[in-house]
């Protein structure tokens, strides 16, 4: 009640006891009412106070949903017939054996950044439903399973029910890497990982062995598979249905609408504490729920992100993130480099192509006006230096910077069409040459920058698009004729050299079979879990081999940003906790309420 009320109604009563009584008021009553009257505008002014109190920040608080994004339905909810990366809710509702350190990113010490995806090193994780492991030997190492974890029970969920919230097991562990590593259709029985033998010791204890020199592919074993019940599989058969995808994770799945939406709520009996930070101690997750949106087009994904109808959104290019940053100053951003992009395969095994002829490769890259690239089409932000990885904290030490290469690589990014033209001629291609390029028809229109660039020194280009559903098998059976551009796989496989060593499948696009890379190979799979460190130091060395061969072309890497609304706290823009982890951060932030109301949303 305001105070013009508050006078209105105390003269109001003042004139009726005028009227009541002939004379008029004493001094004492007098007295009393003008206390009065001083009593309700203190309490008017305590009531504006409480109203105008500042919304509190940082401080953790339980309760709320986190809205986020998927530009695609979800293609299974089991890892043996989906791969992990197109499962899309078991990050939230299954756990691996080991996970990302969250108290070394932002969060902690700020050593990683973790706004990259498919990062997959020893050194930066931390246990999830193994609380520690040893390596007795080479190729072996023992998990140590948590003691306490239990299979998620929603009493409305008739898998779920089945487990009847059961202490999770080494049985369990071994059971779903065994599975995925040995079902054809798993994508672990397609790797080295296909070598592995896992063996639950006792109820806590899993051992797995893998061949030397494959050990890297622990991380894969346990970052990569989620775990899984096996009563679930045996009672309702593989692949599964979302009502029968029951885990340990912080989030349980209720509900899915193909083309439309998935909407998790809260694991009241998850296992996980929060590590650090003003939470540290406390019961995860802080949120009720995650709610993810399947929004296939970009330019609604935005507008949903202004209008605060979705939290959280990530993978934004930097043409939208310049518009969003100029109109909405208070949103919070996180930028980062697309951590292995695209570039130009070649069949090297095939004779008679021009570029069998490693000068003309050279000259197809100085050929490119990188610099140019990256003004026109990124917007003057771009990592030029982009192959085989882009620079990040994560992988730091095993990046080359372009100073420290030889001088032969340097001059590789450097636009002189002059030499391309003298190197072509050098090499019997004095008129230039044709070549086919297959890609996918998302990059077609990017590539005709190259096809102009190209045919100012005579080499002419036939891009020839496929729909992805067409591209896939194309990259993945390396059924293309000359050239493909595509990205040639995840940062994560650097220390397999997944981009220039052996493959039955995609990854080695040029089919490259080079004797020192195999060497360096095996030299850092001996180190990849023992000595990191000594594994960056090798990769680092042997890229200056093959950045000057041009086994590939490469392409400048674009900036990306995540974005979130600042009610969304304790976030800073992580993508992944690891490899494939995509919002598995959900389960360490929390909402803010009050701020989210006072700022309209």
């Amino acid at each position: 009640m305001n105070k013009k009320i508050i006078w209105i109604l105390v003269s109001s009563l003042m004139a009726i006891s005028l009227v009541m009584v002939s004379c008029g008021p004493t001094v004492e009553e007098e007295e009393e009412e003008e206390e009065e009257e001083v009593i309700i505008g203190e309490e008017e002014e305590e009531e504006e106070e409480e109203e105008e109190k500042p919304v509190v920040t940082g401080v953790p608080q339980y309760g709320g949903q986190i809205k986020c994004v998927w530009t695609t339905d979800a293609l299974g909810f089991d890892e043996v017939y989906t791969v992990a990366a197109n499962a899309l809710t078991m990050k939230l509702t299954h756990e691996e054996i080991f996970e990302g350190d969250w108290t070394k990113g932002p969060a902690g010490t700020g050593e990683f950044d973790w706004a990259h995806g498919t990062i997959r090193r020893f050194d930066l994780y931390t246990g999830g439903l193994a609380e520690s492991w040893e390596v007795p030997e080479l190729g072996t190492i023992i998990f140590n399973i948590r003691k306490g974890v239990h299979w998620a029970l929603d009493p409305n969920n008739e898998a779920s029910r089945l487990l009847g919230g059961r202490e999770l097991t080494a049985e369990d562990v071994a059971y779903s890497l065994t599975t995925y590593c040995t079902t054809p259709r798993a994508a672990l029985s397609y790797g080295d990982t296909r070598f592995s033998t896992t063996t639950a010791l006792d109820k806590y204890t899993v051992e797995c062995t893998l061949p030397v020199t494959a050990f890297d592919d622990v991380t894969i074993l346990g970052d990569f598979a989620s775990i899984m019940a096996p009563e679930v599989a045996d009672r309702y058969g593989l692949p599964l249905d979302w009502e029968n995808s029951v885990g340990t994770g912080p989030f349980m799945l209720t509900d899915y609408v193909p083309g439309n939406s998935a909407t998790l709520i809260k694991n009241p009996d998850y296992w996980k504490t929060d590590p650090i930070g003003p939470g540290k101690g406390n019961q995860l997750p802080y949120l009720d729920g995650v709610k993810f949106l399947i929004i296939p087009d970009a330019s609604t994904r935005l507008a949903a992100l202004r209008t605060g109808k979705i939290d959280y959104l990530s993978n934004v290019d930097w043409e939208d993130a310049s518009s969003i940053l100029s109109m909405y100053p208070q949103i919070e951003s996180k930028k980062y480099y697309s951590s292995s992009e695209a570039a130009f395969g070649m069949r090297l095994d095939k004779t008679g192509l021009p570029f069998n002829d490693k000068n003309v490769r050279r000259a197809m890259m100085m050929a490119l006006d990188y610099e140019l690239i990256k003004d026109e089409y990124f917007g003057g932000e771009a990592q030029i230096h982009s192959f085989p990885i882009v620079y990040m904290k994560e992988y730091s030490g095993a990046y080359l910077p372009l100073e420290e290469a030889p001088a032969s690589v340097q001059e590789l990014y450097v636009y002189n069409p002059d030499k391309a033209k003298k190197l072509l001629a050098d090499a019997g291609y004095p008129d230039g040459f044709k070549l086919k390029v297959e890609c996918n028809v998302v990059t077609a229109d990017y590539l005709s920058i190259f096809k102009d660039m190209w045919q100012k020194v005579g080499i002419d280009i036939e891009i020839v698009p496929y729909e992805p559903v067409s591209f896939t098998p194309i990259f993945w059976g390396r059924s293309y004729e000359e050239m493909i551009f595509a990205n040639p796989g995840p940062i994560a496989n650097i220390y397999i050299c997944f981009w220039y060593h052996g493959h039955l499948l995609g990854g080695n696009m040029s089919r490259i079979d080079d004797p020192k890379v195999a060497e360096a190979k095996d030299k850092m799979m001996e180190n990849t879990i023992m000595n990191p460190p000594e594994a960056d130091r090798i990769n680092k060395e042997l890229l200056k081999y093959v950045l000057d061969q041009v086994w590939l072309i490469p392409t400048p890497a674009g900036p990306y940003y995540n974005f979130w609304w600042p009610w969304i706290e304790n976030c800073y823009g992580t993508n992944s906790l690891g490899y494939n982890n995509n919002f598995n951060f959900t389960k360490y932030v929390w909402q803010n309420a009050a701020l989210k109301e006072s700022m309209g949303y």
